[in-house]
């Protein structure tokens, strides 16, 4: 197995998943406050089959949307130290992700708490983890094929 190539597969997904949402989440919370006005404004403008789901959108706190670009910067980040073989990198990615999955619960409630979310967070962390681990980040002597172009 080419650890290098699957790690960077991985990180492929990650840098494409993190940086889209830094720019939905940023963006989310720096015109939250406008879309709330024109949503009050023109109430019309959202078809009644997703008006529920748009004012609950729109009743979500600014903070949530500010705290959860944060922390989507923080896995990218952890994503790019990975990418230089920095261990440092795994437990900022793993932090961000576990911290990620509680921004929910704490701004919304514990029916908010996505298992999806959750199963997709474990199984990246511990393909991260046995990734760099047979590479030898973590210390210790890395696999044969762990270094493979």
């Amino acid at each position: 197995m080419n650890h290098k190539a699957t790690l960077h597969f991985l990180l492929v997904l990650t840098f494409i998943t993190a940086s889209l949402n830094i720019f939905s989440y940023g963006m989310t919370a720096l015109m939250l406050p406008t879309m709330q006005q024109v949503y009050a404004d023109n109430p019309g403008i959202i078809p009644e089959v997703m008006r529920t789901y748009t004012e609950m959108y729109l009743a979500m706190p600014r903070a949530f949307f500010a705290v959860g670009a944060l922390l989507y910067v923080l896995e990218l980040a952890g994503g790019v130290l990975m990418w230089r073989l920095r261990a440092s990198g795994f437990h900022a990615y793993t932090l961000a992700r576990l911290l990620l999955l509680l921004v929910p619960v704490l701004f919304l409630g514990r029916g908010f708490l996505q298992w999806g979310d959750v199963m997709f967070a474990v199984l990246f962390i511990a393909a991260y983890w046995l990734i760099l681990r047979a590479m030898g980040v973590f210390g210790g002597k890395p696999e044969e094929d762990a270094l493979e172009e």
